[in-house]
C-alpha cells in the first residue's frame, strides 16, 4: 500500500525490538526520533504516529524544522485518576514469564479490540512484541514505558510548526470524536478525520485509508 515510498519503522525505547533504557520520558521519546533523523540525515519528512508515538511527533514538531508534516493517529489528550493509579502500579512492575507462548498471543488479539487480527497478522505482531526466555515466553517491552509523566499537549499544540492531520477512530475510547475535533482546533491549521467503525487501532481497522493518508 506504500509502494515508492520510503517508510521507515521506529520502534521506541523501551517498545518493540529496541532496547529498555533508564528514562522514559516525553522529551526522551522526542530525542530518539530527532536521533534518527540526524543518524539518516532526513529532511522534509512525514512522521505518522500512533497513540504515544502521535504525542511525540506533535513535541518534536514544536522544535524540528525537518518535520514536514505529521499524521497524529488516535492520540490520548487527557490524564484521568485511573491514568494515575494505573501508572502507579507500572511504575515497578515487570513482564511476566508464561510457560507457554498461546496466552500471550491471545492478550495481543485482546488489547486491540474492537480489531479483529486474522492469525497473519497476530503472527507478525507476536515475532516482534514476544521474547523466549529462561522459563518460557515474555512481551520484550518494557512495562515502565506505561509510567510517563501526566499528559498535557495542550500545553504545546499551539507551538506545533507543521501541518497536522488527526486521525480518530469513531469508536476510539482514547479519543473519541469530541477530544478529536478540540485536539486538532489547538493546533495552528490542523485537521481532523473520524474514521467510521475505526476504535483506537485505526491502522489495523483502515490500513488502506491510512496508507493513502501517508502518502497524501
Amino acid at each position: 500500500m506504500l509502494d515508492g515510498v520510503r517508510v521507515i519503522a521506529l520502534d521506541l525505547r523501551g517498545h518493540g525490538l529496541s532496547e529498555h533504557a533508564d528514562s522514559y520520558g516525553y522529551l526522551d521519546y522526542v530525542s530518539d526520533l530527532t536521533w534518527l533523523l540526524d543518524q539518516l540525515e532526513l529532511d522534509e519528512v512525514t512522521v505518522a504516529g500512533h497513540s504515544l508515538g502521535g504525542y511525540v511527533a506533535l513535541l518534536a514538531a514544536c522544535s524540528d524544522d525537518r518535520i514536514a508534516r505529521v499524521l497524529a493517529i488516535d492520540v490520548k489528550s487527557d490524564w484521568t485518576e485511573e491514568d494515575a493509579a494505573f501508572v502507579e502500579r507500572a511504575r515497578e512492575s515487570t513482564q511476566r514469564v508464561e510457560p507457554d507462548l498461546e496466552p500471550l498471543v491471545g492478550r495481543i488479539a485482546k488489547s486491540v479490540l474492537p480489531s479483529d487480527l486474522d492469525a497473519k497478522e497476530l503472527e507478525l505482531i507476536a515475532e516482534r512484541v514476544i521474547e523466549n526466555v529462561e522459563g518460557g515466553w515474555r512481551f520484550r517491552w518494557d512495562r515502565r514505558v506505561l509510567a510517563p509523566e501526566p499528559v498535557d499537549p495542550f500545553a504545546f499544540l499551539g507551538r506545533v510548526r507543521c501541518p497536522v492531520h488527526v486521525i480518530a477512530g469513531s469508536e476510539s475510547e482514547v479519543m473519541p470524536p469530541d477530544k478529536a475535533h478540540r485536539f486538532a482546533d489547538a493546533i495552528p491549521g490542523g485537521t481532523v478525520e473520524i474514521v467510521d467503525g475505526a476504535g483506537h487501532h485505526v491502522e489495523l481497522d483502515a490500513p488502506e485509508l491510512l496508507a493513502e493518508r501517508i502518502v497524501g
